[in-house]
């Protein structure tokens, strides 16, 4: 019996699955080590991990750019800093490299919740408008003082 019989599938075409994932977007590492996994259950870990480390040194994976990427989407999609942290966490990358991307986009997360509420409610708020308001900016992952200080942006205008 062959390798393909018993599930196990050839470096080339490891490499090459890799490659058609890699085409279409930026991957993190442990990303792209559980689609492998999905992909070929009983795969040993040795040509995965061997795959992975030729694609991190021809730097064709690279955790770095996939933050970048990542964030500067969810960023363009209005998303909060906390909700960005997580769906990073979720993808399997580091917490200091999500600290750094996140500190890039530092002073603009007031004025991205503001903008966001001046799109969703031009004009004043009242009380119930503003409570409704500040609970959906915070559930798309804006912090308590960045909600307040959009809200009171908007009041003041």
């Amino acid at each position: 019996m062959t390798e393909q019989e018993h599930g196990q599938p050839s470096a080339a075409e490891l490499r090459a699955f890799a490659y058609r994932l890699l085409g279409r977007r930026e991957y993190s590492v442990a990303e792209l080590d559980q689609r492998l996994r999905v992909k070929w259950p009983g795969l040993e870990p040795g040509p995965v991990a061997e795959l992975l480390g030729a694609l991190v040194a021809e730097n064709l994976l690279s955790d770095e750019r996939f933050t970048d990427s990542a964030a500067r989407s969810l960023v363009q999609r209005q998303q909060g800093p906390l909700k960005i942290r997580a769906a990073l966490r979720a993808k399997g990358v580091a917490d200091a490299l999500i600290a750094a991307e996140l500190e890039r986009y530092g002073d603009q997360w007031v004025d991205l919740a503001a903008r966001w509420l001046e799109r969703q409610h031009p004009g004043p708020l009242d009380f119930d408008a503003r409570q409704n308001h500040y609970r959906r900016l915070v559930n798309r992952g804006f912090t308590h003082d960045q909600a307040m200080d959009a809200l009171n942006r908007l009041a003041k205008d």
